[in-house]
């Protein structure tokens, strides 16, 4: 295939054909089409989002948003090899990350700039029957793309997807430097919340069940680490939910200052218990969900290519294609001080379309 050139035929792909089960399957490529760029995917992060898909046990999958087969990826980085029509040619050859929020650009909520929570929305390889990241090639609108910065790997940079959604988060709360921040949860969202705290000179702790989790938390800027238990009460302006537990609901108005903001990251899969919401009033607390976040991409490669973020602190192991049962099953592990797994896509690469 020459530069540019946009291939046609089948390609492999990693697929969730049924509840639990993951396979590689042969799919077609697909066609070219105006504004979209084509990209040959490199590395892909999984995250708790995608164990829930192959599970089965996702809301999106029980609301019926999202049904089986199902092509997963949200969380990628790869090379820009053809562009369709109105498209820039100079992308070609670009390594890129992208955005996995595919909106109708037409409706209240997009034209009021939050795409991200579009009605009509597909989220790639999450929500709807847009195929996500993890096959040899993934079309993508060409808005969605952001370059990789030179000097960051790209297995690093598919971080900046997650880093999104708590540069959202710190952003919804107009977070100022030197408020005391409590960040609930030691996964990849929870420590990315971490070192963007400690980068804004705030003073931070982590809240969290494992030991292993609050011991990195400890290594990348935090000034304490508790259990929810001991955890001090009415003591943070900025109290951010990344662990999507359904009984953190004590917690989040026990912490929480007076006139705080609680910004709900995690996605419980059920209704929370035990939140107090005659807290919520005493105090004068605000609750907001973040999901994802609008033109924020930029700036968390930037974090990442200035340092302000550490990928290496946070991913565990790089997979080959072969290994990808492994790197679910190893997900559901606890006791991981890095949290977050890579599959290297060079394998389904090697191939040709047939």
């Amino acid at each position: 295939m020459s530069a540019g050139q946009w291939p046609a035929g089948t390609m492999p792909a990693l697929v969730f054909t049924a509840p639990g089960v993951l396979s590689v399957e042969r799919v077609p490529v697909p066609e070219p089409a105006a504004g979209e760029v084509l990209v040959r995917v490199a590395y892909l992060g999984i995250c708790g989002t995608d164990v829930h898909l192959l599970d089965g046990s996702s809301a999106y999958v029980s609301s019926g948003l999202t049904h089986f087969p199902i092509r997963f990826g949200h969380e990628w980085a790869g090379e820009v090899v053809a562009v369709g029509p109105s498209v820039p040619a100079d992308l070609v050859g670009e390594r890129v990350v992208g955005e996995p929020f595919l909106s109708c650009g037409q409706c209240l909520t997009c034209r009021g700039g939050h795409y991200n929570l579009c009605p009509d929305r597909y989220e790639l390889g999450v929500r709807g029957a847009v195929p996500g990241a993890a096959a040899r090639y993934l079309r993508i609108p060409a808005a969605n793309v952001h370059v990789v910065p030179a000097g960051v790997e790209s297995a690093h940079a598919l971080l900046a997807e997650p880093l999104v959604t708590v540069l959202s988060a710190f952003e919804e709360a107009a977070a100022q430097p030197g408020e005391p921040v409590a960040v609930l949860g030691t996964g990849t969202l929870g420590l990315l919340a971490v070192q963007v705290a400690a980068a804004m000179r705030s003073p931070v702790d982590v809240i969290g069940i494992d030991p292993e989790g609050l011991k990195m938390a400890l290594r990348l800027g935090a000034r304490a680490a508790w259990t929810p238990q001991d955890a001090p009460s009415d003591a943070y302006q900025v109290v951010i939910e990344a662990t999507g537990s359904a009984a953190i609901g004590p917690v989040l108005t026990r912490v929480a200052g007076i006139a705080g903001r609680v910004l709900q990251v995690g996605i419980p899969g059920r209704p929370v218990d035990g939140v107090d919401l005659a807290a919520f009033v005493t105090k004068g607390l605000r609750l907001s969900g973040v999901l994802g976040g609008v033109d924020l991409m930029p700036r968390a490669l930037h974090l990442i290519a200035d340092g302000a973020v550490s990928p290496t602190a946070l991913i565990e192991r790089v997979f080959p294609v072969a290994g990808a049962r492994e790197a679910f099953d190893r997900m559901r592990e606890a006791g991981r001080a890095r949290p977050k797994l890579v599959i290297d896509l060079s394998e389904l690469q090697g191939e040709e379309p047939g």
